[in-house]
């Protein structure tokens, strides 16, 4: 990874991480509910902050997003709340990791605030009979960034806070991603050569799994990706 200068407003944020004070007050699960992170507790536990892998970036040609180990836990009062790892997985149902790196690199960005991001994709089931398909489940999937400084182990290299949260935003505000979400994700190459693929006619009986950054959805029986 490129060596990055340090910018006057990292060292301020730096310092008061290694202070144990939080960078921002921090907000996730923005769609539609908000809950807040207690970050100056992860600032305050090391361990906490354990980088578990580093993913590419849509937002940035020189820096890396990473996850967190993080926590989730009840708070003073009575209140689940925590960030990273821990969180996605306990309360959002997400337990694969490569489906943070692959929302990492989504080009749908939306600016939440205090350097916090919101980017997305989608996951579709889909069920195919006699050759035709239709989609008979989507989930929006939507990956919560935070890009405050933070000191990295010895040295001068300073990351990403990084991954907040992510979770499946849907109708009933579960925020809980269905189990198919995590069996079925692989790493899409081509989300409109496998748009094609199912409207070629010759899928076998059963359902198929679609994972893109822009919605499908069904037009007179064939699927299409919004543009």
């Amino acid at each position: 990874m490129q060596k990055i200068k340090l910018t006057a407003t990292g060292i301020v944020v730096a310092a008061a991480l290694l202070a144990g004070t939080a960078p921002a007050q921090a907000s996730v699960d923005t769609a539609p509910a908000q809950a807040s992170v207690d970050t100056a507790a992860a600032a305050k536990g090391s361990s906490k902050l354990k980088i578990l892998k580093e993913f590419d970036y849509s937002r940035s040609k020189t820096r890396t997003l990473p996850l967190r180990l993080g926590e989730y836990y009840r708070n003073k009062r009575g209140k689940m709340v925590g960030f990273g790892w821990t969180k996605i997985k306990k309360r959002h149902n997400i337990t694969k990791q490569g489906i943070i790196g692959w929302l990492a690199k989504s080009p749908n960005i939306d600016p939440q605030g205090n350097r916090r991001y919101g980017l997305t994709g989608f996951a579709h089931r889909i069920k195919c009979n006699s050759g035709n398909c239709k989609i008979v489940d989507r989930r929006k999937m939507i990956l919560v960034t935070d890009e405050t400084a933070t000191p990295v182990g010895q040295g001068p290299r300073f990351a990403y806070f990084g991954a907040v949260t992510s979770y499946c935003y849907d109708t009933k505000k579960t925020l809980k991603c269905p189990t198919w979400v995590n069996t079925k994700f692989k790493i899409p190459k081509s989300a409109a050569a496998d748009v094609q693929a199912l409207n070629a006619g010759k899928a076998a009986d059963g359902e198929r799994y679609l994972f893109t950054y822009e919605p499908a959805k069904t037009v007179k029986g064939v699927l299409t990706l919004a543009s």
